[in-house]
């Protein structure tokens, strides 16, 4: 089974979110990296920009971000 890391985090003035420590650590997150970011009902994902050669595999992306949010049962 996959680990599920559960934090809180708010945000900010500027509308800026903090991605936990815990989290940044475990997805091996690095400054400066991009993510793309999802809506979907009250729910918000954000996923890695992954290149393939210099394309984006956007429908990849979206298509394990839905699968995601369903798995957590964010999707009404």
């Amino acid at each position: 089974m996959t680990d599920i890391i559960f934090d809180t985090t708010k945000i900010s003035q500027r509308g800026q979110v903090v991605i936990p420590k815990e989290v940044r650590d475990k997805l091996d997150l690095k400054v400066g990296q991009r993510l793309i970011v999802i809506a979907a009902d009250d729910a918000i994902v954000l996923q890695r920009v992954e290149l393939a050669g210099e394309k984006l595999r956007t429908r990849e992306i979206m298509e394990r971000a839905r699968a995601l949010v369903e798995k957590l049962g964010l999707l009404r």
